[in-house]
């Protein structure tokens, strides 16, 4: 990162206390701020083939504003993403660090995840912190402390943790993810990590988090409780609840150590949600703010538990490893009953300018944001466990390369293969989604 000194500021001279007069020692050293960022434009081509039982002629509530496409989908596009981190620092004379970060970022969020960030500017995460032998405090908006967790390790764009999903449509295919719950969900929060703990080759670090309320961030506090009269006018869309789940609180630890030549990463998460007050909505089942969870049988979400493990080992340049995540009953609603998991495989291979790496990932989950699960059964049998749009099946296989010509400046290319297999409604029909993208970039870091 490039540093930027904005101020230096340094305290003398005397205060009266009780009619006397002291000298002050110097409270605080410069704040420094320093801002960096990426700049990440891809070529992608892509192809993605829909079966008749998936419901794809079948038009998406015009409350989303859109209809679902039919067919097969065979396109090819541009995209640039990009971010921009300020981060602020100081040091107290006692030796106190303290600080505050705010990432602004174009990319998908919870709010327009069905069209990707456009050009609009999202906040990626904004807290303050303050770290001494105590440990790390965060106050704000952050991932939280499962961003202690590891799964399968990938290289320039990501393989199946990676880009390729910004140019899938969330309408016909899962979102499943390493980390099992959302990789960029960054609630506002509280936030406790220990210090390390442990000696040079051999460290243990855990961490804490509670969000009132799951996918809220920002200045906005939301009603809990509080029902919407609609979905995406400018007045409504914020007014009411912003996800199911209140009261959220995760947990994960980490272990790293050192035997040379091999590094070992070992990590542990769990975190649980209830979905209590703002569990409420429309009758249609639209009266969530977020779209992965904007439709579902009168809204009626379940508490959740979800618990993985994780870890990586890395030797010579090489590093291999994966992931298993038991979602539990994340974005389940009642009648939704069947199993929830995430696992990951991969490996990569880092030598001077070069990286190579694979990636696998299968999971099986409820998806209620697929088109056929929205239309695909009748109102009076969706809570009786006839209405499912259970995903038991999906796979994703990535391969990916990328080349550094100077410093910051980095050509990637990769590609991912996926195939999915649906549940539907009528139990005779099994839906069906494969396709594949290959992406190349050019990013610049800075």
């Amino acid at each position: 990162m490039r540093k930027l000194l904005l101020a230096t500021t340094a305290l003398f001279g005397s205060v009266a206390l009780s009619g006397a007069a002291h000298a002050m020692p110097a409270q605080t050293s410069p704040i420094t701020l320093n801002v960096g960022g990426y700049v990440d434009f891809v070529a992608g081509f892509y192809d993605s083939s829909q079966g008749s039982a998936l419901g794809v002629a079948e038009s998406v509530p015009s409350v989303l504003g859109t209809t679902a496409p039919g067919g097969a989908l065979s396109e090819r596009g541009f995209e640039t993403e990009y971010k921009l981190n300020f981060d602020a620092m100081g040091k107290a004379s006692n030796g106190i660090q303290y600080g505050a970060n705010v990432s602004l970022w174009n990319g998908p969020e919870v709010q327009n995840l069905w069209t990707g960030g456009n050009n609009g500017v999202e906040i990626a995460s904004d807290y303050v912190w303050m770290s001494g032998a105590f440990g790390k405090a965060m106050f704000g908006g952050s991932h939280g402390a499962t961003d202690l967790f590891v799964y399968a390790p990938t290289v320039g764009e990501g393989q199946v943790d990676g880009r390729y999903m910004d140019f899938v449509s969330p309408f016909f295919v899962a979102r499943m993810q390493p980390s099992g719950i959302d990789n960029t969900e960054h609630s506002t929060n509280i936030t406790y990590y220990t210090p390390k703990v442990g000696n040079d080759n051999n460290k243990v670090q855990a961490g804490i988090t509670y969000e009132p309320n799951m996918y809220d961030y920002g200045s906005g506090t939301p009603l809990v409780g509080q029902s919407t009269s609609g979905f995406l006018s400018s007045s409504n869309f914020r007014s009411g609840t912003t996800s199911p789940y209140q009261d959220v609180i995760k947990g994960a630890a980490q272990y790293t150590g050192n035997f040379n030549p091999v590094n070992v990463a070992v990590s542990a998460q769990i975190i649980t949600g209830s979905a209590g007050a703002n569990n409420t909505g429309l009758a249609s089942g639209l009266g969530n703010g977020v779209p992965m969870f904007a439709y579902a049988p009168n809204n009626n979400f379940q508490n959740f538990t979800a618990w993985g493990v994780g870890t990586q080992v890395g030797f010579n340049g090489f590093t291999v490893g994966g992931s298993y995540v038991n979602e539990g009953s994340y974005g389940a609603v009642d009648g939704q009953d069947k199993a929830q998991n995430v696992a990951t495989l991969g490996a990569k291979y880092e030598f001077d300018k070069i990286g190579v790496g694979a990636s696998w990932l299968t999971g099986q989950g409820y998806d209620n944001l697929l088109a056929d699960g929205i239309t695909g059964a009748p109102a009076s049998t969706r809570d009786a466990g006839n209405y499912s749009n259970y995903v038991k099946s999906f796979n994703a296989e990535g391969i990916g390369a990328t080349y550094t010509w100077f410093p910051g400046l980095t050509t990637s290319a990769d590609g991912v293969m996926f195939q999915q297999k649906l549940d539907t409604y009528g139990a005779a029909a099994e839906g069906a989604n494969d396709g594949y993208v290959f992406l190349i970039s050019q990013k610049m870091t800075f």
